[in-house]
């Protein structure tokens, strides 16, 4: 494969070796039958005849045909601050690599790894990588001076504010973009060349509310509502639905007292809370207070994406009456033969060990190459055929607005994790 690239790929191996990421018409017939010597009598129209509603129909994307190649070139847009990890070719800092430039390296090793396993199995694919945060190369600068316009495929590994640009693009050019890391859409409309891997927060809350009632079925449902804090009141709306009736609100706008806990929990059941909190450090503080004031108490939480940072779900100690599920879009299974494989080439390659940012990295260019030169630079139709993800079952759906308007392409595949004192499983 020809991997060409607009930084040296030695700097970024200097840079590794120091850091051990939605009418029915009304008749006015006014019949006026005119009677000799008589006042004319109005007579009520006649009532129209009912008529069905007509279902409104989804609007559909329209593909061009694919385009067949004999090679394909791949654009992949990161953050890896270079500029700044690195003067006269050494780097400027020690130790571990810095928390904003990690993600974005991270996941550019996982894609190298991926580059080099299907150079060997004779994939024809040139890869240009952009780092985002160099001069000349934010995504509105590479589409101004043209830099993309020869690309069959772009995956993104960019902030909010870059994916409404590239969507735009991606739409313009008949070329698919894929969002890698970011859960918004950007408010991005109309666009089935645009993916969105990572689950939006309007998902995971749907998909986190119909976990519950499944599991829960028949039992009474509490749901915090911090309606101080607009995306936890957003987060609140999108589990709550229109199935309000079905949930006991708690406000949480400021910490609840335990008097009025105490009022709405029951020592004798399975208390079960919804907590669409997205503020790790608030929700720990919520979590505790279950633990605290109601030690004899028995608790399932389900939580937001977001929650997977809790390191205290890790401890032990912390908790020990309540279950806390979380959704995830991946789960890496780094005891598999695939897990195996990538951890042993990525400590050879860069030596430590390989991060979920990695596996993201290789597993998403994996399978998007795979995608592109079996069926095509439009290749939209056959996102079911997931065989090349060797750790995730992605199921990537168009999605529609409540007016059956076409938005975009989404993940809609998620993993949730059961964690209670320190230990956690999977739930698919």
């Amino acid at each position: 494969m020809n991997k060409k690239k607009y930084f040296l790929f030695t700097i970024l191996i200097l840079i590794l070796a120091c850091a051990p990421k939605a009418q029915a018409q009304f008749w006015k017939n006014w019949f006026k039958k005119e009677q000799p010597k008589k006042k004319p009598v109005k007579k009520a129209p006649p009532k129209a005849a009912p008529t069905a509603a007509k279902p409104v129909k989804k609007n559909q994307a329209d593909y061009p045909p694919s385009k067949i190649k004999a090679r394909y070139r791949i654009d992949v847009l990161a953050p890896l601050y270079l500029d700044e990890l690195v003067k006269n070719n050494k780097p400027t800092f020690k130790g571990k690599l810095p928390d904003k430039a990690a993600v974005g390296v991270n996941f550019y090793e996982g894609l190298q790894l991926a580059a080099d396993t299907l150079d060997k199995n004779f994939y024809k694919i040139d890869v240009f990588v952009h780092d985002i945060t160099a001069i000349g190369e934010t995504p509105q600068q590479l589409i101004s001076s043209k830099k993309l316009d020869s690309t069959d495929l772009i995956i993104g590994c960019v902030p909010t504010n870059d994916v409404s640009v590239l969507a735009a693009f991606a739409l313009k050019h008949q070329i698919n973009f894929i969002s890698a890391l970011s859960p918004s859409d950007a408010g991005v409309k109309e666009n089935p060349y645009f993916t969105l891997l990572q689950p939006s927060l309007q998902t995971n809350c749907e998909w986190i509310r119909k976990a519950a009632f499944k599991k829960h079925s028949g039992k009474k449902f509490f749901v915090y509502n911090r309606s101080s804090v607009s995306v936890d009141e957003t987060a609140y709306k999108y589990i709550v639905d229109d199935e309000e009736k079905k949930f006991q609100k708690i406000n949480v706008s400021t910490l609840p007292t335990k008097a009025a806990l105490a009022a709405q929990f029951d020592s004798t059941e399975l208390n079960v809370i919804v907590m669409p909190i997205l503020d790790n450090a608030y929700a720990e503080t919520l979590l505790t207070q279950l633990y605290q004031y109601f030690p004899r108490y028995n608790f399932e939480v389900f939580g937001m994406p977001t929650w997977r940072s809790l390191n205290s779900l890790k401890k032990a100690d912390a908790y020990p009456n309540v279950a806390v599920y979380y959704t995830t879009p991946y789960y890496f299974d780094y005891s598999t033969q695939s897990g195996q494989a990538v951890a042993n080439r990525y400590q050879h390659d860069f030596g430590g060990r390989p991060n979920e940012y990695v596996y993201r990295g290789y597993e998403i260019f994996n399978w998007y190459a795979y995608l592109l030169m079996k069926y095509g630079t439009i290749f939209n139709t056959h996102m079911g055929d997931n065989n090349a993800a060797p750790f995730t079952r992605y199921d990537i759906k168009l999605q529609w607005d409540s007016e059956k308007n076409l938005l975009y392409n989404e993940n809609q595949h998620l993993y949730m994790y059961r964690y209670q004192s320190g230990s956690y499983m999977i739930e698919q």
